[in-house]
């Protein structure tokens, strides 16, 4: 290969790889609930575990999502599997301000801040069904008891766009009530 062509594949795996992601901290954000909920045994409808509100005005920034993930913090014990689902949308009309804010486990991709202002992180949310999709495969249940387990994320890179004054919602389905979780999502506050 030539010279051009290896500064080429260079330029393109920087632009992507681990050093491409550096350059893109001041804008990854990544939030996610404390308390152990229960799973569904059913698809999800219109109760979320978190729902992330993209409270920039219409024509701002949106959220590029670059993960969802769970984990387990309680099992029943019996062996059971997970999975978590998301529902994107809920357009402005159907979207209010969210009440039951988390503010302490957010964080960011250079150790700022979070915006609290801007995007919104509400847990335990009544949502508007607008189609839920199972994401991340599934996970096994630690089997012993009590017990936390193990997680599963799915990282989207950037696959789902929240866009101003839209929401991303999240839930887990698993084989038992008795299984608990806590769920978050990572992403990317841009312009697109």
């Amino acid at each position: 290969m030539s010279t051009k062509t290896d500064d080429l594949l260079q330029a393109i795996l920087d632009a992507q790889g681990p050093v491409g992601y550096a350059r893109l901290a001041e804008y990854h954000e990544s939030a996610m609930t404390t308390a152990a909920v229960a799973g569904v045994v059913v698809r999800p409808t219109t109760a979320a575990l978190i729902r992330i509100y993209n409270g920039e005005r219409v024509g701002g920034k949106s959220l590029v999502m670059d993960r969802l993930f769970c984990f387990q913090l309680v099992s029943a014990a019996a062996p059971s599997f997970y999975t978590m689902w998301y529902c994107l949308g809920h357009p402005p009309i159907n979207v209010a301000e969210p009440t039951n804010e988390i503010v302490t486990l957010r964080g960011t991709g250079d150790g700022r801040s979070a915006d609290n202002g801007t995007v919104h992180v509400e847990v335990d949310a009544t949502v508007v069904d607008e189609g839920w999709f199972p994401c991340g495969g599934a996970g096994p249940v630690e089997a012993t008891g009590t017990l936390p387990g193990g997680g599963t994320e799915w990282e989207c890179h950037g696959r789902l766009l929240v866009p101003p004054r839209h929401c991303l919602s999240m839930h887990v389905s698993a084989s038992s009530v008795n299984e608990d979780f806590t769920v978050g999502a990572s992403w990317w506050r841009m312009q697109v």
